[in-house]
């Protein structure tokens, strides 16, 4: 691809991390051209995947479970309106905080390394959500307690994805990539599964987070951090700040379109999880009580399609060299899934759907997320660009409550799951436009 970013013009040897790329200084990657090829670390392939299993834990049980009950012990009648608030609200935050953390890794110049600085504060202020959205006795700060929670674990999110790059050499991205989607989606089930251990209270509400956050920093305490031993060009201004958000697209082209495919696909994903819980309450009719052990249970449908997969897809894209046949393929496979849970009118028939969707979702994300690495325009940014190919994963979680309510109430549930795989159709076809990777 074309790439207008100023380079040293040197040569990088094609197994070479990002970070490995001359005119990036950093202690411990030195400046060379003609690179041998070197031995990928065994620890950052496993370390980084783990790190990830734990942060998801962390972030996810008020998004499937807790945020719902919570709300539901305020105002049973209002409650699936005001998720769609909390969720809106809590992913704008989100969508903003994950580029900014991407961008003030890349410039972090801390002693302890680029990343682990932003992981470790941002899972505590994310934790810090957590308190309060347990103790708050109105909606209101239980949106304040979200959005903190978002901002908080998204730093920590941007600043973790943006070791795949760092650590990890492109021959060696597919499986790496397919073990961290295989983690952000058995997150979804290692959370429920703890949270349907207790009963509705604070422990639930808490204790799922702290366990996915200890576990997340005992993964990356072992990881040799990258850190930047000069000091970026650019000064930090106002400028820099609103340039975390944006890529020049026709300068990009191909990370513009790999940007539009997870768009497309997150939003066909966000229908199906956010809202499991309150159509299974709704029109299957289950008990509030009942709930979190039967999202539990499909969380772990959807777990086992995704392990069918993911790993497999993962290692098999990086042996054939190519990533959008797959990309095309599983993205079809989950608006298969999706539908067969919108048309589902018993619990058998939502296990089937998730088993299949996440077959779909798990393979997409893990050989996308290496396509989205190969085509990526400067080392020296990686953080900054992963945080913006982010904003594709966040986007969607603040739309989709936007228009859910409305959908819901002129459609149903499964009015929005088929809205969901008609942005999965359109996900498929727009990764055709990228032109850089097979």
């Amino acid at each position: 691809m074309d790439d207008s970013r100023p380079t040293s013009g040197a040569s990088v040897h094609p197994d070479a991390p990002l970070g490995d790329m001359p005119g990036f200084p950093l202690s411990g990657m030195p400046e060379t051209t003609n690179m041998p090829a070197v031995r990928q670390p065994l620890y950052p392939m496993l370390a980084v995947p783990l790190a990830m299993l734990g942060l998801i834990v962390a972030l996810l049980p008020p998004l499937l479970v807790t945020l719902a009950l919570r709300l539901r012990e305020m105002d049973v009648a209002s409650s699936a309106g005001h998720l769609s608030l909390v969720l809106a609200i809590g992913a704008f935050f989100a969508f903003v905080s994950n580029p900014i953390g991407g961008r003030l890794s890349d410039r972090s110049m801390s002693r302890f390394g680029m990343r682990k600085p932003w992981i470790v504060v941002g899972a505590l202020i994310g934790y810090l959500g957590i308190l309060l959205i347990s103790f708050a006795p109105n909606v209101l700060l239980i949106i304040v307690g979200w959005s903190i929670t978002q901002i908080g674990f998204n730093f920590a999110l941007a600043a973790l994805i943006a070791m795949l790059p760092d650590q990890i050499r492109p021959s060696r991205r597919g499986r790496v990539a397919s073990f961290v989607s295989l983690a952000q989606n058995l997150g979804s089930v290692g959370a429920t599964f703890i949270v349907q251990l207790f009963a509705i209270g604070t422990a639930q509400n808490l204790l799922p987070s702290a366990f996915g956050i200890v576990f997340m920093f005992i993964m990356i305490a072992g990881i040799k951090d990258r850190k930047r031993t000069e000091r970026p060009a650019e000064t930090f201004s106002l400028k820099t700040l609103f340039g975390s958000f944006v890529f020049n697209p026709k300068k990009f082209p191909d990370l513009g379109w790999a940007w539009l495919t997870r768009f497309c696909l997150i939003t066909a994903q966000t229908t199906a999880t956010s809202y499991l819980t309150l159509f299974l309450i709704t029109d299957l009719h289950i008990a509030d009580t009942k709930a979190p052990s039967l999202v539990f249970q499909a969380t772990l449908a959807n777990a086992i399609g995704i392990v069918l997969t993911t790993a497999v897809l993962g290692w098999l894209s990086d042996r054939v060299g190519r990533r959008k046949p797959f990309v095309i393929a599983s993205a079809f496979v989950a608006v298969i899934g999706l539908l067969i849970i919108a048309t589902s009118h018993s619990f058998d028939g939502v296990l089937l759907g998730e088993l299949i969707l996440g077959a779909g979702t798990g393979s997409f994300l893990a050989v996308e997320l290496a396509l989205i690495s190969d085509v990526l325009p400067s080392a020296a940014d990686s953080g900054k660009d992963l945080g913006v190919v982010n904003i594709a994963q966040a986007l969607p979680q603040s739309l989709v409550p936007v228009a859910a309510p409305a959908v819901v109430g002129a459609f149903g549930y499964p009015g929005l799951f088929v809205g969901g795989a008609i942005f999965g159709v359109i996900g498929a076809l727009s990764v055709l436009r990228v032109k850089k990777v097979r």
